[in-house]
């Protein structure tokens, strides 16, 4: 069971990353301090500290006595990999060993749980940002072949054929009521897919702070992603602009700016004014692991089957 210190280490962790990815935080850039944490987290100094020397250990902080605590100077950018991933990689293969599989042939043998079958996706939302986004992450991240149907085209009762042809239906938890019976009707799996926790609180941060700037390729996420982020306090400051119709040379050159992938086709060469973030996957952990779940459990039902036929 994870302790309190787990529990902070792995908050702050996600913190550091995520400011490192979106160009929030740098190398050598200051963090907050012990006691500012003690009042944010409501727990003991000692575990925050404990916590931070448990980041220290991996590389990814530096504790400098009597100055503070900052983002280690390597952290993440230089591409090496960090000390806990090589951890990570090592304890992979031990648990490979104890199960009977030799570290050599563990990797051929999630090549095959991962890659065996030919799976398809049918990603449904109601905006091309987000089909985009959803069609972009399970083709790049999890190796499926996708299709995007708007949702719009399922509302008159005749189902694509790409929808029926599909071994799996992904939406997001605005659709899934609508999207439940037709998986139900064609027999097929069903995952709602979640926002990362960590990408939701930086932006909810940043909001705290100023206007974060979102250009779009659709105008109904544009309407939309005020809902997205109804629980920041701040979400006056969200300010969606839609390529092709705003403006984009007025942004503020210190703004944050996200730019959604189905916009970026639609930029050419134009450079962007502000602190443009780079893109980043956006699916949860549950998420994650549901969708790999589905995928590893279809490859060896498909091994399963195969190696009966050969027997």
């Amino acid at each position: 069971m994870a302790t309190r210190r787990d529990e902070i280490a792995d908050t702050l962790r996600r913190r550091v990353l995520i400011g490192l990815h979106f160009g929030t935080l740098h190398p050598g850039d200051r963090l907050p301090s012990v006691r500012v944490l003690e009042a944010e987290l409501k727990a003991d100094p000692r575990v925050i500290l404990a916590a931070y020397r448990r980041l220290e250990g991996e590389g990814l902080v530096e504790l400098r006595p009597r100055s503070g605590i900052y983002v280690a100077p390597t952290s993440m950018v230089s591409g090496e990999m960090l000390p806990q991933t090589s951890e990570w990689v090592v304890d992979v293969l031990v648990q490979g060993l104890g199960r009977g599989i030799p570290a050599i042939e563990l990797p051929e043998r999630m090549r095959r749980c991962l890659e065996t079958l030919r799976l398809r996706a049918a990603c449904l939302e109601c905006n091309r940002d987000q089909i985009t986004g959803l069609c972009t992450e399970l083709h790049q991240d999890y190796g499926l072949e996708t299709h995007g149907t708007d949702i719009e085209a399922l509302r008159d009762g005749d189902i694509p054929h790409e929808v029926r042809r599909a071994d799996l239906l992904v939406t997001t938890s605005f659709h899934a009521a609508e999207v439940q019976p037709i998986a139900k009707e064609l027999g097929k799996p069903l995952i709602v897919v979640s926002l990362r926790v960590d990408f939701r609180e930086e932006v909810e941060r940043m909001l705290t702070q100023g206007p974060v700037y979102f250009v779009v390729a659709d105008p109904r996420f544009a309407a939309k992603l005020p809902r997205i982020f109804s629980s920041a306090s701040t979400v006056a400051n969200l300010r969606p602009l839609v390529a092709g119709q705003d403006d984009l040379t007025q942004l503020p050159d210190s703004a944050p700016v996200y730019v959604m992938q189905a916009a970026r086709a639609l930029l050419d060469e134009l450079e962007l004014p502000g602190r443009v973030m780079p893109a980043m996957r956006v699916f949860s952990v549950e998420s994650a692991r549901e969708l790999l779940t589905f995928i590893i459990k279809s490859n060896a039902a498909a091994l399963l089957a195969r190696d009966s036929a050969q027997a």
